[in-house]
């Protein structure tokens, strides 16, 4: 893309300050209703009955209360449309009508094949369909469809087409509309044989495919005759259509997954339309290739789960499972639906309903539990060979999951289900390359500011808000206080962003910020922040109130460093200087906190020894009403 070169931050803060949020995410099918300054609706990204989402047009963020994610208008289109950092700002400068700069002809030449064959897959995906409903040649395409029990409105939503029996059809109508011989081949559509151009595709029904932004780049067609080998036919690989990144109806399925926070991968397109027929909106298939990296990657953008739906018999399962394993090293969960023994999921809804397919998939095993149980109903499941097998498929699947805790949890579970030793299964992790400083995971997420923050804590997260609401403050705050004497991590790291960002020349730009965070759970944070209500008259006071206050903990740690030093040493001289040290630096932080209070009088001061805890304790809970 044009784009992907070279982005200057004012480019990027153009094109956010262009797309008004809330503009944006209603046009992305999100109601909005105002309610006071802000608007609310229900999130796109979770299932809920009653809104928690919520945008202000003022601070043009957004921030689901019930999810906790948030962020800016491009942190939305990453989020709600499967994006990339740059491939949100393409769409939005697009919506904007900004141009995109770029330092590359090379680039700008491919990006223009680009456009002009996705246009021309457009004109031959409409001249398809349109052969489908009205010509009079085929009129048997239209009785396969409907003996399968696909309706017109379905054919209609797939744009799904018919390439007739004649081998230039294509040809002489794509000529006619001006389109090159050349161009036609470079998209996939025709084949230069010996006798001319021939169309790829003739007497077969066509299943359009589209890339996740819904523009077509490719076709799948289905044969409507014995004779005519293979069954099914998919375009090849071009500047456009690449197998092993195309997922088929992901476009059409994304804010469904996203919504579900899971994926329902069947094996083809007519197990696609099918449910998505019947209301199973998440539902997607891998275009007869087995699951990619490139797969694995784009899925883990709208969804932590994926469910595979298989056949009656599991023999596909074998097959797929080094796609498996690459969704799981993406840290995706991976659940198998078996259907029941000649049963397909087009079948099986026709026989079961909607409720029936739901509850099948509500029971769907974990995959690593799948394996395992099926081995163990394996009659030889005790010959050491056998047994061999299945351990080496299972440590297959478990060597790539990346969290130390859940791999723990299911060696455990794996050692007690085939009765194994736990030194040799691990010892055979090690040998399919599990390292043993097998990376840690992060922390699970919480809510910054949730109940199990210290008092102060609170004071710390109720000073990191205040100034990202009032960012022009932060120079001077700069000059009172080291960022690295808050005790919370998160917090830390929030001040250390705005600190970096802040200089005497220019205020602090939270957009940017945003814009440049890679972190979910700070970006959430700063959202909420920008989000809440509070005085604007009285932010300089407050600020000062939180100073105020963590210079009073800082004197604690201080005292309590002086006790610990008295009880911990008998070297009495080092102990002398190392008192006068921290005596010094006492004093020095009590006067600076008197001279800020504007009064020298010591019993202003709170009684550190008794009351200070209890004191934040209060202004905490006060402030957090």
């Amino acid at each position: 893309m044009a784009a992907r070169n070279f982005i200057p931050n004012e480019t990027i803060d153009e094109v956010r300050s262009n797309n008004d949020i809330v503009e944006v995410i209603i046009e992305c099918g999100v109601p909005l209703k105002q309610v006071g300054r802000n608007y609310k609706g229900l999130c796109p990204f979770h299932q809920e009955k009653t809104p928690s989402f919520s945008v202000s047009q003022e601070r043009q963020v957004f921030k689901c209360f019930g999810c906790e994610t948030g962020g800016n208008v491009i942190h939305f289109i990453q989020k709600h449309e499967g994006k990339t950092f740059l491939e949100a700002i393409e769409w939005l400068a697009e919506r904007a009508n900004i141009p995109l700069p770029t330092k590359d002809t090379k680039i700008t030449a491919r990006h223009k094949q680009i456009n002009e064959l996705s246009e021309l897959n457009k004109f031959a995906v409409k001249y398809y369909h349109e052969l489908l409903r009205t010509g009079q040649h085929s009129q048997h395409a239209r009785e396969y469809l409907k003996n399968r029990g696909v309706r017109s409105q379905t054919i209609s939503f797939f744009n799904i087409g018919y390439a007739k029996k004649q081998r230039r059809d294509l040809v002489k109508a794509a000529t006619h509309q001006g389109w090159t011989v050349q161009q036609l081949v470079d998209a996939g559509l025709i084949k230069n044989e010996e006798h001319g151009p021939q169309d790829r595709f003739w007497n077969r029904v066509l299943f359009p495919i589209n890339n996740a932004q819904g523009v077509p780049i490719g076709f799948g067609g289905r044969s409507l005759s014995n004779e005519h080998q293979p069954k099914y036919l998919n375009s090849p690989g071009t500047i456009l259509y690449n197998k092993s990144r195309i997922l088929y109806n992901l476009d059409k399925a994304r804010q469904s997954i996203t919504k579900n926070q899971s994926a329902l991968l069947v094996e083809g397109y007519m197990d696609v339309l099918m449910l998505q027929q019947n209301g199973i909106e998440n539902v997607i298939a891998s275009s007869g290739t087995s699951l990619s990296e490139e797969h694995a990657s784009l899925l883990k953008r709208f969804t932590p789960e994926v469910v595979i739906v298989f056949d009656g018999d599991a023999s596909g399962l074998q097959a797929a499972q080094r796609g498996l394993q690459r969704l799981i090293a993406e840290n995706i969960r991976v659940r198998i639906a078996l259907m029941p023994k000649g049963d397909d999921p087009d079948s099986f809804v026709k026989e079961n309903g909607v409720d029936g397919f739901n509850e099948l998939i509500e029971k769907a095993t974990n995959l690593i539990e799948f394996q395992i149980q099926s081995a163990i109903q394996n009659k030889n499941i005790r010959h050491p060979d056998v047994k061999s097998k299945v351990v080496k498929d299972i440590c297959q699947i478990l060597v790539n999951i990346n969290n130390r805790v859940e791999l723990t949890e299911y060696v455990k579970y794996t050692i007690h289900e085939l009765d194994l030793d736990e030194g040799l299964l691990w010892s055979e992790l090690r040998n399919l390359g599990l390292k043993n400083n097998t990376p840690i995971p992060k922390l699970p997420h919480r809510k910054i500011g949730s109940k199990k923050l210290s008092d102060r804590e609170r004071i710390e997260e109720q000073f990191v808000q205040s100034l990202i609401q009032v960012p022009e403050l932060i120079p001077r705050i700069k000059t009172q206080f080291d960022y690295r004497d808050l005790t919370n991590a998160h917090f830390v790291e929030i001040a250390k962003l705005l600190w970096d960002a802040s200089s005497d020349e220019k205020p602090v730009d939270i957009q940017q910020i945003l814009n440049t965070c890679e972190d979910d759970q700070l970006k959430n944070f700063i959202s909420e922040a920008l989000l809440s209500r509070l005085d604007s008259s009285k932010h300089k006071l407050r600020i000062d109130g939180y100073l105020y206050l963590l210079k009073g903990f800082m004197i604690q740690d201080l005292e309590r460093s002086i006790k610990s030093n008295m009880e911990e040493t008998d070297d009495y001289e080092s102990l002398d200087k190392r008192r006068l040290i921290l005596s010094n630096q006492r004093k020095d932080l009590i006067k600076k906190l008197r001279s800020e209070k504007g009064n020298e009088s010591p019993k202003n001061l709170p009684d550190m020894e008794i009351s200070f805890t209890e004191r934040c304790s209060k202004i905490a809970r006060r402030n957090n009403k």
